[in-house]
């Protein structure tokens, strides 16, 4: 699966979505996400001396996949392990680029919710909050794994200076977010006629949201921004979990980290190999049956 981030945030995923709604035929989307739905990994990863589960997520999903995760964090939590989180902590030195350069302008957790909402699905973070209780209580064993906003912009500004090829591609991803300034506002309208729609409408429109989103999230472009914003962050989840004094650690990462993930953690010990793996579906739809008594 895409990491959001690789998309240049969860904006781009909008205009994305919207494209797709517009050119695509409802039932063509609807057929996709279910002939072709996507899946994230759940995997087990060992050295011989630490073992790490990758639960790869998808920053909107069913409320039955989320509450699977939980109850797998919450069971893991009892058998010993550390949980890694995945989010780009924020930095006031790098907090100003990430937002204009990798999220579109706009606030990543909002614009989540908001295609939540649109597609019949949840935000990921509405469902982590169960486990605060443990957080406050046993800090030690919940780790922000992930790098800062700062991090990645001197990341960012590194491979401008050495790689010419880089250099090029951000000047041109620059341009292209100037020129498309105030885009906003098609997102903003498309939110606004959603909460004119009838129930029926919004039903059809979360169908057809599904299956673009589906689409996109399928999709395995690469980009030279996959650099910084899967690369590198790669990397340095691979530093932290070999300098980690825990020996079980669990992890939700998105899912398109865990192939570079793997190289990673190989490069500094070929002993590493995932033991066991098995798939689980993100995006479907929501379960709500009824049915009449005669």
């Amino acid at each position: 699966a895409l990491n959001f981030y690789a998309t240049g945030g969860a904006a781009l995923a909008i205009f994305a979505v919207l494209s797709i709604l517009v050119a695509t035929p409802i039932y063509v989307l609807a057929i996709t996400g279910a002939v072709r739905p996507l899946t994230v990994p759940l995997a087990t990863l060992s050295n011989g001396q630490k073992t790490v589960v990758f639960q790869g997520m998808s920053h909107i999903g069913t409320e039955a996949f989320y509450k699977s995760v939980v109850y797998d964090l919450e069971r893991a939590l009892t058998e010993g392990y550390v949980i890694f989180y995945e989010g780009v902590r924020r930095d006031p030195s790098g907090d100003a680029w990430f937002d204009a350069t990798m999220a579109g302008g706009g606030d990543l957790s909002a614009n989540y919710t908001a295609m939540g909402r649109i597609c019949g699905l949840t935000f990921q973070l509405d469902y982590f909050k169960v486990l605060t209780g443990d957080i406050t209580a046993h800090p030690e064993r919940h780790v922000a794994a992930d790098v800062s906003t700062a991090d990645m912009k001197r990341e960012y500004e590194r491979l401008i200076r050495t790689d010419p090829t880089f250099a090029d591609y951000a000047r041109s991803a620059e341009a292209k977010a100037k020129r498309e300034e105030g885009s906003g506002a098609n997102w903003a309208n498309f939110m606004a006629w959603v909460d004119r729609s009838s129930p029926g409408q919004k039903a059809l429109i979360g169908t057809a949201c599904r299956g673009a989103f589906n689409i996109i999230l399928s999709r395995e472009d690469p980009s030279p921004i996959d650099r910084v914003v899967v690369d590198y962050r790669n990397r340095e989840l691979a530093a932290r979990i070999a300098a980690s004094p825990s020996d079980k650690i669990y992890i939700t990462y998105g899912a398109g980290h865990l192939p570079g993930l793997l190289r990673d953690l190989k490069a500094n010990d070929p002993a590493w190999e995932i033991k066991s793996i098995k798939w689980e579906r993100t995006i479907d739809a929501p379960e709500n049956l009824t049915g009449r008594l005669e």
